[in-house]
């Protein structure tokens, strides 16, 4: 089977990397997230960047997964797994009867398939597209979230199958307490969308000190959906 994990793995970092690649999406990430505000916060001994560019490759990992989660994407820890597991079905059909047979017995994809169940079980399609809301190019904007909404469809679809019953009904134990906080974040959510809007209409108009001010409510927005997640991811 490793043969087989390998042409998985292949195919699900060819689909991360075009997502990545794709012409603006560095723009997307930083107006769909709070990373603007994320990288203020000090966490830990280290900033969030490695070098001070603005690259994607000079991003650290806490930032990228944090501001991911804080928008309800949660996208490192899933995309590209439905991609993986389409190219099973399709290219190693009797591996994948034999997978589903023994209940994902085999360890590696056990591990990397209830993993991602539970990123996609945080993941709030309606709060992603209120946070990609924020992207300035409306072109832009449909063409990342079509390629993320798309992908997180045909990720679910496949655990689905391969499990053989609803995500929802796999990992009741995330489903019940992500549901028992939905409203609660959801307000929010709604909240630091408000913030970050206006906080950056006033940076970029120079504003900085009215900015400056806004700081420590953005902050508490970013600590209050952690604690309601319990996670930064």
């Amino acid at each position: 089977l490793r043969p087989v994990m390998d042409a998985m793995s292949e195919q699900a970092n060819r689909t991360y990397r075009k997502l990545l690649e794709t012409p603006g999406f560095l723009k997307f990430f930083r107006e769909a997230t709070p990373i603007d505000i994320i990288e203020l916060i000090r966490i830990g001994s280290r900033p969030s960047r490695r070098c001070g560019n603005g690259s994607l490759e000079d991003l650290r990992a806490i930032p990228w997964v944090f501001s991911w989660n804080q928008a309800r994407f949660s996208l490192s820890g899933w995309y590209g797994v439905g991609s993986a597991l389409e190219h099973l079905a399709e290219h190693f059909s009797g591996v994948a009867d034999t997978i589903r047979r023994k209940e994902l017995e085999w360890t590696p994809l056990y591990y990397i398939v209830s993993n991602a169940d539970t990123s996609l079980a945080t993941v709030d399609t309606g709060i992603m597209r209120k946070y990609a809301s924020l992207v300035g190019d409306r072109q832009l904007r449909q063409t990342i979230l079509d390629m993320i909404e798309e992908e997180h469809r045909k990720t679910k679809s496949c655990i689905d199958r391969l499990y053989g019953e609803m995500l929802e009904e796999q990992r009741l134990n995330v489903t019940r307490f992500v549901a028992l906080r939905t409203d609660a974040l959801r307000l929010l959510h709604h909240r630091q969308i408000m913030l970050l809007a206006e906080w950056r209409r006033l940076h970029h108009a120079g504003h900085e000190q009215q900015a400056e001010a806004m700081l420590p409510e953005m902050f508490l927005t970013v600590n209050a959906i952690s604690g309601g997640l319990r996670t930064t991811g």
